[in-house]
């Protein structure tokens, strides 16, 4: 495995874990590949985009999508997205594209990272393994318009 700076060749196959990854349990979701493609598009366009890819044999088994933001603390990164393929989920792939993530953002300067997850999922097992906590003063607000 490695593990590497994404690339805008890099997208499609990137494109086609997230729809494997997200379409089954326990998201369900619905990606279809042109619009999981151009989701994940938006996210390499946006100002101080960073993407980190985990490739074994050509094949895009793990990756992590966020941005650099400039925060009145010091800057942090926020991750979009990341995802690890089904088979290769539990084996270290996540682990291992997360402290690559980390010394990355170490040298770039960065000092935190933030993101959301849902509760009661793998990810937020995940998540904490790895060293992250919740924050008890944040809450996350939704309103639908249709």
């Amino acid at each position: 495995m490695e593990l590497k700076s994404f690339e805008r060749n890099d997208l499609l196959r990137c494109t086609n874990t997230f729809t494997n990854v997200f379409n089954q349990e326990p998201w369900n979701d619905e990606w279809s590949t042109e619009t999981a493609f151009q989701y994940l598009l938006d996210y390499t366009n946006s100002s101080g985009f960073i993407g980190i890819i985990a490739e074994d044999r050509e094949e895009i088994i793990g990756f992590v999508f966020g941005v650099r933001k400039r925060w009145w603390s010091g800057d942090e990164f926020f991750i979009n997205e990341m995802c690890v393929s089904v088979e290769k989920q539990k084996t270290g792939v996540g682990s291992k594209l997360m402290k690559f993530l980390e010394k990355k953002l170490e040298f770039d300067g960065i000092e935190n990272i933030t993101l959301l997850t849902d509760r009661g999922i793998p990810a937020e097992i995940f998540y904490k393994k790895n060293g992250f906590t919740e924050v008890d003063r944040v809450m996350f607000l939704n309103k639908n318009i249709t």
